[in-house]
C-alpha cells in the first residue's frame, strides 16, 4: 500500500460507498445485493487499476480486475463493505489501511470478478 504523501486534487474520481445485503430466495440460495451507504456515499478518491487477469476454470472464462483506492478517512469503511466504480460493483478485499495512522486517508484494494465462476 502507497505511503506517498498525498494532494487533495489527486482525489478526482467520484465512487460511491456500498453495504451488502444477503438474501434468499425460495430455493434457499443465497443473492448478495448492494445499497448506498446511509450516510455521504459519494466520495472524491484516487483511483488506480491495476493489471486485470483471466483464466479458465472447469471450462468457465473468470476475469479479474483490482483496483487500489484512496478516499478520506472514514471509520465505517471496511472489508465486509463495496463501491460502485464505472458502474460496477467492486468487492473490498483485505482490511483497509489508515494511512500512517493520522485519520487523513483510507486506503483499500477492490475486486471486480466478471465471468461464470465468482
Amino acid at each position: 500500500m502507497s505511503r506517498v504523501a498525498l494532494n487533495a486534487g489527486d482525489l478526482h474520481t467520484v465512487i460511491t460507498l456500498k453495504t451488502p445485503t444477503v438474501s434468499m430466495d425460495a430455493g434457499g440460495a443465497q443473492s448478495t445485493t448492494y445499497a448506498d451507504f446511509s450516510s455521504k456515499p459519494n466520495v472524491y478518491a484516487k483511483v488506480i487499476f491495476a493489471h486485470g487477469s483471466e483464466s479458465v476454470s472447469n471450462e468457465a472464462l473468470k476475469s479479474v480486475q483490482r483496483v487500489t483506492v484512496t478516499i478520506r478517512y472514514r471509520n465505517d469503511v471496511d472489508a465486509t463493505k463495496a463501491i460502485s466504480l464505472n458502474g460496477d460493483v467492486w468487492k473490498i478485499i483485505g482490511t483497509p489501511d489508515n494511512i500512517q495512522n493520522r485519520n487523513q486517508y483510507l486506503e483499500f484494494q477492490a475486486e471486480l470478478v466478471k465471468g461464470s465462476v465468482q
